[in-house]
């Protein structure tokens, strides 16, 4: 991987790059212990109170998570319905069945969520010894999947998994693994996620399969540093930011093969992709041309982008979709 996309990851990114190793072997799973003060991390960031348009509630939403903010649009529209405030670097965005939204925030290690378009979390988890990044919500089981980036004093991260998005997680770890970065599961209820070893020199993505507690290391050649990760409704889709394209997997015995690519024009640095039917919404951080936005493409057809929204965007890391029809 080149200094350059290391250095622009390193303004987003919280903690240095840790200088030992990760060794190699099994990969486990633990359950982490309660640690004392797990109330709050971080100082508090205030910019502004969070708000809803009425009609939000009875809309399809698209949630877009920003260095402080999540903002909401209608969806496919692309109207700012609201804002929601009082984050620091929310990484992560998920949705459960229910359409219920999930927020990782970074820096104050823990995860919010929201009813659909409603302005107060209606429950809060916490994750006060690691810095969450990506989510995913299990549509089988009601499970939360976080993709903890690294722990607190920017050591390696870990897989954590909430029963039914309650309590305190089981941890999962793989020692091909140094950062997490983002997850998604199939219908079935398989959970893939990727990250990077402890300098980012190797892609490493791992699937865990419904009811194992083992992560099983799956080899991709084709993608260099961690993207997105979606269940597309026919393949896992995959971020690869060093061809601006999302690349197609069919995944199965440990082995995964390339199915398809799409390419994304105009994109730069992207993080968590939402993708609907006919479509992909893609937060891109750094368009030379116009400066961070959120683009929407075909899907799978790619190229060109439909519609860009730039209200309310600063710096987007993750987008996700939900739809007011299934409430």
């Amino acid at each position: 991987m080149s200094i350059s996309i290391l250095h622009r990851r390193s303004i987003l990114a919280l903690g240095a790059i840790a200088l030992l190793a990760a060794c190699g072997g099994a990969q486990t799973s633990t359950a982490r212990a309660l640690p004392p003060n797990a109330a709050s991390v971080g100082h508090v960031a205030a910019h502004g109170k969070s708000w809803m348009l009425p009609e939000a509630k009875n809309e399809d939403l698209l949630y877009v998570s920003n260095v402080y903010t999540i903002t909401a649009y209608s969806y496919p529209a692309g109207k700012l319905v609201g804002t929601l405030s009082d984050f620091d670097k929310p990484y992560g965005l998920c949705v459960d069945a229910k359409g219920d939204v999930f927020v990782t925030d970074s820096v104050f290690a823990k995860i919010y969520e929201y009813p659909h378009g409603g302005t107060k979390p209606i429950r809060t988890l916490s994750d006060p010894e690691y810095v969450p990044y990506g989510c995913a919500v299990d549509p089988t089981s009601g499970n939360l999947a976080v993709m903890n980036y690294s722990d607190s004093g920017a050591r390696e991260g870990d897989l954590a998994i909430y029963h039914k998005a309650r309590g305190y997680p089981k941890s999962y770890i793989s020692y091909g693994f140094y950062y997490y970065y983002y997850g998604g599961y199939d219908p079935e209820g398989n959970l893939y996620i990727d990250g990077c070893n402890d300098y980012c020199e190797n892609f490493e993505f791992a699937e865990l399969p419904k009811g194992k507690n083992v992560l099983k290391g799956i080899l991709i050649n084709q993608v260099t540093f961690p993207g997105g990760v979606q269940w597309d409704g026919k393949y896992i889709a995959i971020g690869n930011e060093s061809t601006g394209t999302i690349d197609q997997f069919t995944i199965a015995n440990g082995e995964s093969t390339l199915e398809g690519s799409t390419s994304l024009d105009g994109i730069g640095i992207f993080g968590q992709f939402a993708i609907d039917g006919a479509n992909v919404v893609v937060p891109n951080q750094f368009d030379v041309g116009s400066g961070s936005n959120v683009l929407y493409y075909a899907y799978p057809a790619g190229g060109s982008s439909t519609q860009t929204l730039t209200k309310g965007v600063f710096y987007p890391f993750a987008t996700a979709i939900s739809l007011a029809a299934i409430r």
